[in-house]
């Protein structure tokens, strides 16, 4: 939708001109003439001089200016760069003492594993010491069993024996049956030795039965050795499958961790995307009223926050001149911005300050654009003026759609020129108003021919040094009244000097202070996300890190695994060998006392007839011996009894159960300590968490070693861009010292410059120099205020007396079409300025209405000041008051 929006101007600047004691604006008389000739082409040229030599040291102050901020600037990034570098110091030296923890905890890990594994080795010599410990033991209580069973056997017979003596003592053999006994005994057993001796002889050969018994005994063995063989080939075999599953599931493991690697190696840890959030700014389309080929606006975050010349401006397709149409355009279906508020015919405040902080933002930005520093708007300034010009305009219909000008002046600064631009609008909204603020802006600064420049000059004021310039963007409602809309969009500049009411200095402080910058008004900050793209982490990155760290797990206790096992192989494989070798031992000796089983037979097969029968007569002597023998023992036994034997044999058969319990405690303590180091679990898990453990440490050392590296790299840089910005700084320096002696050089040619002119000066008043009382106090120098329909023969009408006085005699309404929109351009007469009082007297600069006055200077008319001439008004102000500072006033009816 197209939006009609009218400008008009009024750029004004005011000069105060000092007069001698006793002048009076009013009344001027010439003064006395001496006899000295002022040669005109002399002071025209010394004048000249004068004020290139001026310009040249204003270039040289705003040089030294620029040479200041750069120093500053290269000051700052030095500040900043040696800041980075420490923090990236600090951050090595962490990253350091992290490594070396890192380095420890690994080495700490493989110690446990060391000992985890020594601990295994150790229980296994310990297991196999108690193992032979137990079975050593098992024999001593195998001994003590039978010791005790022997004394348990012989007590009882003892005791039955006793009962059968008590039974006989009546029959008790006598002595004599006794000796008989005797003598049969003894010649029993020497019949009975003498037949076994004969038997001996005879039987030389091996012994049958021990060569069976030893045959017996061998193929016991033999059966064990081949138990246990089958037992441990099984084991053997076992483990070697195992080991075999284990291996292959490590192999498969590693394959799939070399895929997975390669795959993370592939896959990029962020993605680059296109941002989703990026909001781009409006920026003017090329032909003016171009709406359908716009970027419509439908936030905050799409309005321009600098101002662009459209295109056809910039080609010369569009003049700069004559009528004009909208650049931005507002998206009606987007806009969500709040009503615009009127309250007592007044716009809100709030409103009113978030427009005004939208013009103060493109202003400054334009000026940035064209190398001027910012406008400041102050809480204090603003309001203060903001009210007394609101309350001015609705005092009178007479100012809708025109300038107004108020005394207004909450500082206690000098004053020194004002100007003030006005715009027109039918906004509804918020947004809308901003976009009619960017369209009668965008106006302004690039096709403002028609107002002379009058617009683009105010925007672009320069600020002399020692002044302060405070914009204030007020918005006017003035509703149904309103020629070209119903808001007043107004801005006005306001000039200060750096001295107070009376003409005297006051510092940058005083001066800060009291325009109120403790409280200013910011500009609107850029929250945009203006990056075309956006990097985030890759959720596919990390799947595979995931997978890889997941399979890495994996492969880690496979290995672990492929350990164990090979070393439960390795000793299967040693058992299994070892059990084969024994059983090849026991097959030895079983076919050895086999051979020896034969060798006996055959040896007993040849003395068979002789040893039966001799062994008959040995068996028949032995019969025989036993008897007597048996007999013998019988009558001594009973003869020798006695109560003691029967305790001592009580006595020991305690002492022989004794020793039994304490064997056998022995024992069970040894094969609990067999069956506890037989369990290897605990070790095999502490053995486990160790490889793990160091599995963790490396990964965390690997990580510190990279931080280190990569804060080292970042030190590195830090270190360059320090040595940059020292470069920098040092080359700012020279050129703020060059700056320097180029300032130094031109104001003392200004001062040689003055010197000249002031010389001419005093030849032309006769060679006598007129003094103001209050010359040595600072003037305050003040730009000449720009005029649209300043007279072009050479006068300098000076300000209306007549504060409300407003001159429109250059306004023109050109009629109004769809496609184009009206061009008001108002011209301000200038605001009231008050000269400093000096010496206690008012030398206040009336304000003459009549056209036709002027000022001349020994007769000869001054320059011309109208705003026409673009680019030239501070100039010529400048000029006007260096020609007419130290020159009596003549007025001219």
């Amino acid at each position: 939708m197209k939006k009609n929006v009218s400008i008009a101007v009024a750029a004004t600047a005011v000069a105060t001109l000092a007069g001698a004691e006793n002048a009076h604006a009013d009344q001027v008389t010439d003064a006395p003439s001496n006899n000295v000739v002022v040669t005109p082409s002399n002071e025209v040229a010394n004048q000249e001089t004068l004020n290139q030599a001026k310009e040249a040291q204003k270039q040289a102050e705003q040089n030294k200016a620029d040479a200041d901020l750069q120093v500053k600037s290269a000051e700052q990034d030095v500040k900043s760069s040696q800041d980075v570098t420490k923090q990236a110091q600090d951050q090595l030296s962490k990253n350091n003492v992290d490594a070396k923890q890192k380095q420890a905890e690994l080495d700490a890990a493989k110690q446990a594993e060391q000992n985890a594994k020594d601990a295994i080795n150790n229980q296994a010599d310990n297991l196999a010491q108690a193992q032979k410990d137990a079975a050593k033991q098992d024999d001593v209580v195998a001994q003590k069993q039978t010791q005790t069973d022997a004394a348990q056997k012989q007590t009882q017979t003892d005791a039955a024996q006793k009962q059968a003596d008590e039974t006989k003592t009546a029959n008790k053999q006598t002595q004599t049956e006794k000796q008989a006994n005797d003598a049969k005994a003894d010649a029993a057993q020497k019949k009975q030795n003498q037949a076994q001796t004969e038997l001996d002889n005879v039987k030389k050969a091996p012994s049958i039965d021990a060569a069976q018994k030893q045959v017996t005994q061998n193929q016991k063995q033999v059966d064990d050795a081949t138990k246990i063989a089958q037992q441990k080939d099984a084991a053997n075999k076992s483990a070697q499958q195992d080991l075999a599953d284990k291996k292959a599931k490590q192999t498969d493991l590693l394959a799939k961790q070399k895929d997975a690697k390669a795959k993370l190696d592939k896959t990029p840890k962020q993605l680059v995307e296109k941002n989703p959030n990026k909001v781009t700014r409006a920026t003017p389309t090329d032909k003016a009223g171009d709406a359908k080929n716009a970027q419509l606006i439908g936030s905050d975050a799409e309005l321009p926050l600098t101002l662009k010349e459209p295109k056809e401006l910039a080609t010369g397709v569009e003049k700069r001149s004559g009528d004009y149409a909208n650049w931005y355009f507002v998206d009606k279906n987007r806009d969500k911005s709040a009503k615009l508020q009127v309250k007592n015919g007044r716009m809100d405040i709030n409103q009113q300050r978030e427009l005004a902080q939208y013009s103060l933002t493109l202003i400054n930005a334009y000026r940035k654009q064209n190398g001027l520093p910012p406008l400041i708007m102050t809480e204090k300034t603003w309001q203060a003026i903001m009210d007394a010009q609101l309350t001015l305009r609705d005092s009178d219909d007479k100012y809708v759609d025109q300038h107004s000008r108020t005394k207004a002046n909450p500082t206690d600064l000098f004053r020194s020129g004002t100007a003030q631009n006005i715009g027109f609008g039918n906004a509804q909204t918020m947004l809308e108003a901003k976009v009619e603020i960017a369209n009668y802006l965008t106006a302004m600064a690039y096709k403002d021919l028609d107002s002379a420049n009058g617009h683009h000059d105010a925007l672009l004021m320069p600020v002399e040094k020692g002044h302060i310039i405070v914009v204030v963007p007020m918005v006017d409602y003035v509703g149904s009244k309103g020629a070209h809309g119903q808001w007043n969009y107004v801005t006005d500049f306001i000039d200060y000097a750096d001295m107070d009411l009376t003409g005297d200095p006051v510092t940058p402080e005083e001066a800060a202070k009291s325009v109120g910058m403790d409280q200013m008004i910011p500009e609107v900050v850029d929250t945009n996300d203006d990056n075309d793209t956006i990097t985030r982490d890759n959720p596919a990155y990390a799947q595979a890190q995931a997978e890889y760290d997941q399979l890495t797990t994996e492969l880690n206790a496979a290995n672990t695994a492929v350990t164990e096992a090979q070393a439960t192989s390795t000793k299967t494989q040693t058992e299994a060998t070892q059990a084969n070798a024994d059983l090849a031992q026991a097959q030895a000796q079983l076919d050895e006392s086999k051979a020896a089983l034969q060798s006996a037979i055959d040896a007993d097969n040849l003395t068979s007839a002789q040893i039966k029968a001799l062994q008959e007569k040995l068996a028949a002597a032995t019969a025989e011996n036993q008897q007597a023998q048996a007999d013998k023992a019988a009558s001594d036994a009973r003869a020798a009894k006695t109560e003691a034997n029967d305790v001592a044999a009580q006595n020991e058969l305690a002492q022989s159960r004794s020793e039994l319990a304490e064997a056998k405690a022995k024992q069970s303590t040894l094969h609990a300590r067999v069956a506890e180091l037989s369990s290897t679990k605990e070790l095999n898990d502490r053995l486990v968490q160790a490889k793990a453990a160091i599995a963790e440490a490396e990964k965390a050392q690997i990580h510190a070693t990279a931080a280190v590296e990569q804060a080292q790299a970042n030190l590195t840089q830090a270190q360059s861009a320090l040595k940059a910005a020292q470069t920098k700084l040092a080359e700012a320096k020279h050129n703020q010292a060059a700056a320097k002696d180029a300032l130094d050089a031109t104001k003392q040619a200004v001062k040689d410059a003055q010197a000249k002119v002031d010389q001419d000066r005093l030849n032309k008043d006769g060679g006598l120099e007129i003094t103001s009382p209050d010359e040595d106090k600072a003037n305050p120098q003040v730009p000449n205020e720009s005029r649209p329909d300043a007279k072009q023969d050479g006068q300098v009408e000076l300000p209306s007396e007549d504060t409300d006085n407003i001159s429109t005699d250059d306004t023109h309404v050109e009629s109004e079409t769809p496609n184009t929109t009206e061009k008001h351009i108002g011209v301000q007469t200038p605001t009231d300025v008050t000269t400093p009082k000096t010496s206690g007297k008012d030398i206040t600069s009336k304000k003459v209405t009549t056209p036709s006055t002027q000022m001349t200077k020994s007769e000869k008319q001054l320059p011309n000041t109208g705003s026409s001439q673009t680019g030239l008004l501070t100039i010529l102000g400048s000029l006007l008051f260096a020609s007419v500072s130290g020159l009596w006033f003549r007025k001219r009816q």
